[in-house]
């Protein structure tokens, strides 16, 4: 009989996170702060019972244990990526498995130190932690087969090889390692962060059950959706008129007003664009901009009203090369539009102590939009804190928003394709104008995100995974 915890156990056991980041601005980073916060306040878990595993961490703890060989963009994984379409040959391979086999005995140290019950591992499904993935598969293979205990495997489907199209098509030998531990056979309960996910994994599932009798069964009953969720950072409009400490160290870190005055121009003539993502292609900040040169021109005909839109890009450089694009575009559009300026500023360029976090609330203070015209998302993290924090987003309607968002009564402005329309600038245009439709507007999100996206949420479910049949010893 398999070992299967209680609704009373929960409080009395211990919980390990692993990933390759912890304690940064990225999407899953503050899930995983997320999660661990509802497991204190809701599920009763103290904090010296939840664990670490990751390959960097911005956090310090004695419960962070930090490893290299789990970091996304280093040796292993990197090769992985790199090579996932051609396959590893000999030499990729070699290096892959070293560090394969090293990963498996951190995991098994780490578990058997801290004497972990369930294992809460994020993106375990993607290829940027392969490493970690596969590794993780390795170690409960070994112990299912020498008949040992393990922790329960608790999936968070945040992404996967199956949502992009740079990973469908993988090398043969590639294959192999995706269906042995990318996530594998040994995950026994999944938290998908959209409705559309399963479906999209169904077709790897059924491989699965291929080479291990019954998974498709079991998983299809071992499941459940958690969408990001999020605190309100403001409790109503009435907040925002309030210009606060963060929105000055804003304006002085950032030298606003030096730069404005060098243009001629005043925080009043000036309007404030948010772009709360990181550099990457598929956030699509080069719309972004050209969306803003348009709307510019337009707002400024008479050369009276708004003169200049300053856009922050908030989170960090990919180092993929997306930046440098961005620049590019910028600079091109700049002289498309010799009469508008827009100002390209990247808050990781400038010195202050001002978090990623902090950055919606400011904009919204200084009555400014922010745009979200990313191409595909696993939810919308990102999404959901600037309208927490009283910010109306301009948004493209992707896959998941069309699914699980749009139906949930926001107040925004959407955009169905990428082109540059009159309906979404008369609408914007109209919102930046009317304080009392923007204060309608913020206060109705708020609502929508108290009533929808509380943090709540995750605990039921997340103890309803934990306490589910497990799968294996």
């Amino acid at each position: 009989m398999l070992k299967k915890y209680h609704k009373k156990d929960v409080p009395n056991l211990n919980y390990a996170m692993f990933h390759a980041r912890f304690g940064h601005n990225d999407g899953v980073s503050i899930v995983m702060e997320q999660i661990s916060q509802v497991m204190q306040k809701e599920m009763g878990i103290p904090k010296n019972q939840i664990f670490y595993l990751v390959g960097k961490s911005k956090t310090r703890s004695k419960q962070i244990t930090q490893n290299k060989l789990f970091l996304d963009n280093l040796n292993g994984n990197k090769l992985a990526v790199k090579n996932y379409d051609f396959g590893f040959g000999g030499a990729v391979s070699e290096k892959v498995e070293k560090e394969i086999n090293l990963g498996k005995e951190v995991i098994k140290k780490f578990v058997e130190k801290n004497k972990i019950d369930v294992i809460i591992a994020h993106n375990t499904c993607h290829p940027v932690n392969f490493v970690l993935s596969v590794s993780l598969s390795r170690y409960y293979r070994d112990m299912v087969d020498q008949n040992k205990k393990t922790p329960k495997y608790l999936l968070w489907w945040h992404d996967s090889h199956l949502e992009r199209d740079h990973f469908k098509n993988p090398a043969n030998d590639v294959m192999r390692y995706l269906l042995q531990g990318v996530p594998g056979p040994f995950v026994e309960y999944i938290f998908f962060i959209n409705s559309l996910q399963f479906k999209i994994a169904k077709n790897y599932f059924l491989k699965l059950a291929s080479v291990r009798k019954g998974f498709y069964n079991k998983i299809s009953r071992s499941k459940d959706v958690i969408y990001n969720t999020t605190d309100v950072f403001i409790d109503s409009f009435k907040d925002l008129k309030q210009i606060g400490d963060g929105t000055k160290t804003f304006i002085h870190n950032f030298k606003i007003q030096e730069l404005l005055d060098e243009n001629n121009l005043s925080l009043k003539n000036t309007l404030f664009c948010l772009q709360h993502t990181r550099f990457v292609d598929r956030k699509r900040i080069d719309f972004a901009l050209e969306y803003c040169f348009e709307f510019l021109s337009r707002v400024n005909k008479n050369r009276k009203n708004k003169k200049a839109i300053y856009f922050l890009v908030s989170g960090m450089d990919a180092r993929d090369g997306s930046k440098r694009k961005v620049k590019a575009i910028h600079k091109k559009l700049s002289k498309k539009y010799p009469l508008d300026k827009v100002f390209l500023v990247n808050a990781e360029d400038v010195k202050t102590s001002l978090l990623f976090e902090d950055y919606p609330r400011i904009f919204a203070r200084l009555g400014g939009f922010t745009t979200y015209f990313s191409e595909i998302e696993g939810f919308g993290n990102n999404l959901l804190e600037v309208l927490a924090s009283g910010l109306i987003p301009v948004v493209y309607t992707y896959p998941v928003f069309k699914k699980d968002i749009s139906n949930k009564g926001f107040k925004l402005i959407a955009l169905d394709k990428f082109e540059i329309d009159n309906k979404s600038m008369d609408e914007l245009k109209e919102v930046l104008k009317s304080s009392r439709k923007r204060k309608i507007w913020v206060n109705m999100n708020l609502e929508v995100l108290r009533k929808e996206f509380a943090h709540e949420i995750i605990a039921s479910k997340l103890t309803r995974g934990i306490i589910r049949t497990r799968h294996h010893k």
